[in-house]
């Protein structure tokens, strides 16, 4: 396995520990990660160090220790990414959820920096895009459970032809949450309730907002892009391997994804 680790002198301000992305402005960032939270273990993990006070107050009202690690996990990974652009400690950066705008953003000292967040997570697993460029950007993961009645939610919640679709494919599972994610990505990447989007054809949707689609399938879950036309070549999903005390991580896997809008 291959380290992710700056083999570089880290940024003044930055442990060398924490310096896994520190360059500034790198030529090839690495925008698009995800990570299995399930390993962590609360009592290993310096909270204090990572978060800051607003998003401790906001982890502490988590009841599940299962979103309490998702919560981890999302923002380690944010803060290591946005490490890549700015000189700041992990618990001087906070998250916050813009009401205006719907999405989330980052912060220094009530400053939101230049820089365009999407999280997403599942079943225990998390997946985080972080790129300096102000685009209008959104992803989806989806565990593709099949106990779920889809052909039932899909004939309920889909645009006919999508569902005609869903039942011509094999396996039919496979067609529905790759529709889901598709969904839940445009939604995110124009700031609009998903609830809007589920009867509308996704397919549509996309051509309307000049955007296109990347997806992949990996370790059982489904997983979505949606980016704009511009963007001619998506960042690869990189999978990376935390340790249980969050002070570092390992690269584990590389998927590319396939475009299919």
């Amino acid at each position: 396995m291959e380290t992710i680790n700056n083999k570089k002198p880290p940024i003044t301000g930055i442990s060398p520990e924490r310096a896994h992305f520190s360059v500034l402005s790198p030529k090839s960032p690495i925008n698009l990660v995800i990570a299995n939270s399930q390993a962590l273990n609360f009592d290993q993990i310096n909270i204090t160090s990572l978060l800051s006070a607003h998003e401790i107050s906001i982890l502490e009202r988590r009841k599940l220790e299962s979103a309490k690690r998702e919560y981890l996990a999302s923002r380690y990974l944010i803060k290591q990414l946005a490490q890549q652009f700015v000189v700041y400690e992990a618990a001087e950066l906070t998250t916050f959820f813009n009401e205006h705008t719907a999405r989330l953003v980052i912060k220094y000292q009530n400053n939101t920096l230049p820089l365009s967040l999407v999280i997403s997570h599942s079943k225990g697993w998390v997946a985080v895009y972080l790129a300096h460029e102000p685009e209008r950007m959104g992803i989806d993961l989806e565990f593709m459970s099949q106990k779920r009645p889809f052909l039932k939610l899909a004939k309920h919640f889909y645009h006919q032809d999508e569902i005609q679709e869903i039942e011509a494919a094999n396996p039919m599972s496979d067609t529905f949450f790759r529709i889901w994610t598709l969904k839940e990505a445009l939604a995110k990447a124009v700031a609009m309730p998903i609830a809007q989007l589920l009867a509308p054809n996704v397919y549509h949707g996309y051509a309307k907002h000049n955007l296109a689609a990347y997806s992949c399938q990996i370790n059982g879950f489904d997983f979505s892009m949606a980016t704009p036309m511009t963007v001619k070549q998506p960042p690869t999903l990189v999978e990376v391997s935390l340790k249980p005390d969050l002070t570092g991580f390992e690269q584990t896997a590389v998927n590319r994804l396939h475009h299919v809008i």
